[in-house]
């Protein structure tokens, strides 16, 4: 897979919407759609949602016997105010992406 600047301008653009909307641990209800609706678009064989609370997982079968890869990343951020200034700064108040789960994500 080769990510062309388009792709990575939009995956950057997503980064920021998540970091804007930050859920806390067990309250990630919209975070978790918006990783439905993401990878919907990327045609998976499936899509399983809620696990363990509010995970999400996509299968992708090429239908050949090999290795499996997993990309594993976490959906929470921290009951922390952001004071950082950037343009896509936390809009919940008390809540933000200090541990880089935003990025992870996207």
């Amino acid at each position: 897979m080769t990510l062309t600047n388009r792709d990575i301008v939009e995956l950057t653009e997503w980064r920021r919407k998540l970091h804007r909307q930050p859920e806390i641990s067990n309250e990630e209800e919209k975070t978790a759609e918006a990783v439905v609706a993401f990878l919907a678009d990327t045609g998976p064989d499936k899509v399983l949602t809620g696990l363990g609370g509010h995970g999400v997982a996509a299968v992708y079968d090429s239908g050949k016997n090999g290795p499996t890869v997993l990309f594993r990343s976490e959906l929470d951020a921290l009951p922390i105010e952001e004071l950082s200034g950037v343009p896509h700064v936390s809009q919940v108040p008390g809540k933000s992406h200090m541990c880089g789960h935003d990025g992870h994500t996207a």
